[in-house]
């Protein structure tokens, strides 16, 4: 309830489109945020931020899900084996390549917040 009560309101305060991308970098920026976070508790931060992930990884899971069946909008009573077998492959897929993305943003944000990196770089990253 929290999470959604903020991704709302950076909706709304930075004026974004509400859009699967826009939501799904504003969860990334803050996955970074509580994984930095926790990574200086130590070991026991380290793990309570894989589970945190894994969290994460089931709530995108369900948003892309979701996404996918306002797209479609089936009108079926039945789904046969092979349809069930394609969409959950494709859910694979997603999933595969937002955790790509996913990785990809938390090394750049990383890379920007180093003593080296430009003044500007994170802003640069996140916008």
């Amino acid at each position: 309830m929290c999470l959604k009560l903020s991704l709302l309101l950076s909706h709304r305060v930075f004026n974004l489109e509400k859009t699967f991308k826009t939501t799904f970098s504003l969860l990334v920026l803050h996955m970074w945020l509580c994984l930095r976070r926790l990574k200086e508790e130590g070991k026991e931060g380290v793990e309570f931020g894989q589970y945190l992930y894994e969290i994460y990884n089931h709530d995108v899971e369900l948003r892309v899900s979701q996404a996918g069946n306002r797209a479609k909008a089936f009108s079926m009573q039945t789904v046969d084996s092979a349809l069930k077998l394609q969409v959950n492959l494709l859910l694979t897929k997603w999933m595969k390549d937002l955790e790509r993305i996913f990785y990809g943003n938390i090394v750049a944000y990383d890379a920007a917040i180093v003593p080296e990196a430009k003044q500007d770089e994170l802003p640069n990253v996140i916008w």
